[in-house]
């Protein structure tokens, strides 16, 4: 008889035959006595693959009836107009994009280090070069005009760097959510100055709107 498929592995067991009993065993053996003994070289060992479960994928429901793969672990809300991205990406822990996701408006979250002074001074360069004077002048301007906000029990600084000039230039919308004393959740929008000052008030409520899953 075939080995059972549902144990992984079935071993004859030794077994010593009464010598007044004339035998006649499966495995080709006839007679008694020693002759008759089963033999270590009679042992057979059947091994059975372990069937394996298939994946089971875990998601959370979202606004619409469409899923979230359950690694996401950040939820917010969106402002009228903006659009939910693919989700986590590396680095990234979100991205959403303001309007039309082929326009390229992206808001991105990632955590990182640093002071806000430092981060804000590196975006201030990534819009107006390296020319200490003006960045250092632009920063300040920049954290004395700051907004505060409440994100989850967390004060988070939100800043808004225009390059000029402001009517065809680029901005950036920025804001440092803080994590513990090494690390913080960054908030980013670069792009053009008129989407960032007419979305100014969304990008803060965005923000705010912040909480871990």
């Amino acid at each position: 008889m075939p080995p059972s498929r549902f144990f992984p592995r079935a071993t004859v067991a030794r077994a010593r035959l009464p010598s007044t009993t004339v035998c006649a065993v499966a495995l080709g053996l006839v007679g008694c006595g020693d002759d008759a003994a089963i033999r270590p070289g009679d042992i057979r060992a059947y091994t059975a693959p372990r069937p394996t479960a298939p994946p089971i994928a875990s998601a959370a429901r979202v606004e619409g009836g469409a899923e979230r793969p359950s690694t996401t672990r950040l939820r917010y809300d969106l402002p009228d107009g903006w659009v939910d991205g693919s989700g986590p990406s590396g680095m990234r822990l979100a991205t959403v994009t303001i309007g039309d996701p082929a326009e390229g408006r992206e808001v991105t979250v990632i955590p990182a280090s640093g002071s806000l002074r430092n981060n804000v001074e590196r975006w201030q360069k990534q819009l107006a070069g390296d020319d200490a004077a003006s960045v250092a002048d632009a920063v300040d301007r920049a954290l004395t005009d700051a907004e505060t906000v409440d994100v989850d029990g967390t004060e988070a600084t939100v800043v808004l760097l225009v390059a000029a000039p402001a009517a065809d230039g680029e901005a950036i919308l920025g804001a440092m959510v803080p994590l513990d004393d090494a690390s913080s959740l960054f908030v980013k929008f670069k792009g053009k100055a008129d989407v960032a000052l007419r979305e100014r008030a969304n990008f803060t409520r965005f923000v705010s709107s912040l909480r871990w899953n």
